[in-house]
């Protein structure tokens, strides 16, 4: 046990550090992690009971993570780049892949529809990375890839409302609509209302005691409440987790819960995505390579092709629209979030060989991103292609420019 622990944490130690030479998110070395100590490579762990919860509070974490990061004020002050930009490009993807899903899979109407929603999410985590390591994140270009983004999480509202849909594997559209509308709308107000008018008074009384651990409890017992109830509704508890999020990104501690909760977060998204590698089967997937060397081209070329031609008929640039389109060119770990809910809810709704081969084109798609970003770099720099765009300061979404910054929220802060 003592030299498997030992292996395994030299397996993530140098896979992060070279993955992180080479620019590519720690996320994609927990998740080869997972693969190379899994029961099909060097067999160190096997995926058990154990790992499998560990996983799950991962799940949690994430969803949690991707509520907290809308927020009723930014999205009405961003409100037409999101909903223009974001919606255009989520139904341009949508638009493309459901006919050829339909036609090419055995999947219902239903599961099409769900699996093209899903391929249109790209990875916000992978995504926010590079573009603050590229310091293009306060860049025209950075501001409409971020609102795109941010849409994208807001769509997961309504995705995680068809799942009671998907589990009765019936589908009545005007019905699934009615309840998706219901559901949604619901959630809204109740983030609103909750979170302005309920849980900033009780985390105001949780901080008056000045106590870190007290602060993080209270964060992880609403996260655990409220996925509790959720659950018993008949609903995920990940959209429990992701209520939560919403909530407490409605109240003014919502910068000291992220700066608290991040580093747990962290270490369980970790357990998450080493779960997932673990549970990808190698015999499986490498019978069938070519689908899925195929379904990676073809998810890259065809969200590529979909955010370019959407950004240049908003009149975005060419080299915005080109750098714009190829950091959104990869599935999502909210797909994988939500194919691995799918599964571990008893939906099955696309067979176990097609999920696994899905979860692996989103897997490859994540890691190709910033491989294909340093040849576009290459290729700028040798002439090759149109270079990159000045990098604009001007605000785009109507927020003044700050003359004064302040940075740190604790002694720093206060100094």
């Amino acid at each position: 046990m003592s030299l498997s622990l030992l292996a395994f944490f030299a397996i993530v130690f140098m896979l992060v550090y070279m993955l992180r030479i080479a620019r590519i998110g720690a996320l994609v070395a927990f998740l080869l992690t997972g693969i190379l100590s899994g029961p099909y490579v060097f067999d160190l762990f096997q995926l058990t009971d154990a790992w499998t919860f560990l996983g799950d509070i991962g799940i949690m974490f994430l969803w949690f993570i991707i509520g907290l990061e809308i927020n009723m004020r930014r999205l009405w002050r961003m409100r037409r780049t999101i909903f223009g930009f974001g919606a255009a490009q989520v139904m341009t993807v949508v638009v493309i892949f459901f006919p050829l899903l339909f036609t090419l899979t055995p999947w219902t109407m239903l599961g099409c529809v769900m699996v093209s929603l899903l391929l249109a999410m790209s990875s916000t985590s992978i995504d926010m990375q590079l573009l603050t390591e590229r310091n293009q994140l306060n860049t025209e270009m950075g501001r409409q890839t971020f609102s795109i983004l941010l849409f994208q999480d807001l769509l997961s509202i309504p995705l995680l409302a068809m799942m009671p849909a998907f589990a009765g594997r019936g589908f009545s559209l005007g019905a699934t609509a009615i309840d998706v509308l219901v559901i949604s709308v619901a959630l809204v107000l109740s983030v609103i209302v909750i979170g302005r008018f309920v849980m900033t008074p009780l985390f105001r009384l949780v901080s008056r005691l000045k106590s870190k651990e007290a602060f993080l409890l209270a964060v992880m017992l609403n996260i655990v409440i409220w996925a509790v109830l959720i659950d018993l509704m008949g609903l995920p508890a990940g959209l429990g987790a992701f209520l939560a999020g919403m909530l407490m990104s409605e109240t003014i501690y919502r910068h000291q819960i992220t700066a608290q909760i991040s580093p747990y977060a962290t270490l369980f998204l970790s357990f998450f995505f080493i779960s997932l590698g673990m549970g990808l089967n190698l015999p499986l997937l490498g019978a069938g390579w070519y689908m899925v060397l195929g379904g990676v081209i073809l998810l890259i070329a065809i969200k590529f092709f979909a955010v370019f031609m959407v950004a240049r008929l908003r009149g975005v640039g060419i080299p915005d629209a080109m750098m714009t389109a190829l950091i959104l060119a990869q599935g999502g770990e909210f797909a994988l979030l939500m194919l691995q809910t799918m599964k571990t809810s008893g939906i099955n709704a696309i067979s176990s060989g097609h999920e696994e081969i899905l979860t692996a084109v989103i897997i490859l798609s994540m890691m190709a991103t910033p491989l294909l970003l340093c040849l576009y770099d290459y290729l700028c720099r040798r002439g090759k292609i149109v270079p990159h765009a000045s990098r604009s300061l001007t605000d785009t979404d109507g927020m003044p420019r700050p003359e004064v910054i302040v940075c740190g929220f604790g002694r720093v802060g206060q100094i």
